[in-house]
């Protein structure tokens, strides 16, 4: 009977050794499939960031563009309009300026 009792602890204690293998083993594989699993999804959101950042620094050339290139046409345009000032319009402008600036004796 003691033999029979001994084989019976040893045989349950045999079937918790391999259960708690079956266990690891299970617990390892799910564990892995966890890091494939986050690794795939911080990979899609890297790719998914990288898209985004490409889109937008894109997106702020083009307006920096076309910003720059409103500034040159408003200057162009200011350069035009001070060209085409004619003498008698600046000969006045100057004589206001001289008048502030000369002493009121050789006004």
């Amino acid at each position: 009977m003691e033999k029979d009792l001994l084989q019976a602890v040893i045989k349950v204690e045999s079937a918790i050794q391999q259960s708690i293998e079956s266990e690891r083993k299970k617990a390892a594989e799910w564990l892995e499939s966890v890091r494939v699993s986050l690794s795939q999804e911080l990979e899609a959101k890297k790719q998914q960031l990288e898209e985004e950042y490409t889109r937008s620094l894109e997106s702020t050339c083009m307006a920096c563009e076309i910003k720059a290139q409103k500034e040159v046409t408003d200057v162009n345009e200011m350069v035009e309009n001070l060209q085409n000032i004619t003498d008698d319009i600046l000969q006045d402008i100057v004589r206001v300026f001289l008048q502030d600036i000369l002493p009121a004796e050789k006004r």
